[in-house]
């Protein structure tokens, strides 16, 4: 229900502004951008756990970052649609911990077990956002926007810290990619999201757009399927499951070249016309 009524308001958003595009004024301008991503457990952005009897298991979101290509559209002095390619690395803190205390039916306890590890999420996504601006000085603008972003995650994950532990005991982790509806199937690569941004930008007329801002991403359904399962000689144990939200905060850096104006919609370059010489002039 929160996504239909998120994907709802955003697009009567799209449909009221279209109304109120201006044929006066048009411009175009791309950049680049990087923006770190932070952890915030007030956001729903913080860590994730699960345990059973036997052992225990957290997911810690680290600091990533999100790069690439940003193209604008101005057709109102106000208001602009935003988009590009951004190349997204995520990290994560894996903890799993076992107390010797649990004993195993039929093998001898161990010694307490604990594991620290990481893995990364990769992806890449193309945001369509649009922006409301507020001119606050000569060149400085205040901003607004909010919009889309696709999302392509182009494979599963698989963690194991085998090979490193001086023992039999080792734990086995798959991250499974889930679809736009949370589910794991054919269409795991692709998933879908909500964006809100606020910014500011300082304009120069040689230089350059300067952008500083700050961005929340959400998107519709959980990314990753993770489970995890501890091993000891030969016994398995049972399967825990986590399944990794994806929302995430990022503080922006954008850098965009001077805008270029565009032919104004229903208008025509002006030309000036050739008089034709007159035969006493040759």
């Amino acid at each position: 229900m929160r996504r239909i009524v998120i994907l709802g308001l955003l697009l009567l958003m799209f449909d009221r502004v279209s109304a109120q595009m201006v044929d006066n004024y048009q411009s175009i301008t791309a950049g680049a951008q990087f923006s770190p991503i932070f952890p915030a457990s007030f956001l729903g952005t913080g860590s994730q756990s699960t345990q059973n009897s036997e052992y225990s298991v957290s997911v810690n979101p680290k600091f990533g970052f999100s790069a690439g290509m940003v193209v604008r559209y101005a057709f109102h002095k106000r208001l602009a649609l935003e988009t590009g390619l951004n190349f997204v690395q995520r990290k994560y803190d894996l903890d799993i911990k076992r107390d010797s205390v649990f004993g195993i039916s039929g093998i001898t306890p161990r010694p307490d077990y604990s594991s620290n590890t990481d893995f990364t999420i990769i992806g890449y996504e193309h945001p369509i956002k649009l922006l409301v601006f507020v001119r606050l000085a000569e060149k400085l603008y205040m901003n607004a926007a909010g919009g889309f972003q696709f999302t392509f995650y182009p494979s599963d994950i698989f963690t194991t810290d085998e090979d490193s532990r001086p023992n039999d005991q080792h734990f086995k982790h798959s991250g499974i990619r889930l679809g736009l509806d949370g589910q794991s199937g054919e269409d795991g690569f692709f998933h879908m999201g909500g964006i809100a941004n606020l910014g500011m930008e300082y304009r120069t007329k040689k230089a350059g757009y300067f952008y500083l801002g700050a961005t929340y991403h959400i998107p519709f359904a959980d990314i990753y399927r993770s489970k995890f399962q501890y091993v000891q000689d030969d016994y398995n144990s049972e399967v825990q499951l986590i399944q990794l939200k994806g929302t995430y905060f990022t503080f922006d850096v954008k850098y965009f070249f001077n805008a270029k104006p565009l032919i104004p919609k229903g208008k025509k370059e002006k030309t000036k016309k050739r008089t034709p010489k007159n035969d006493s002039e040759e």
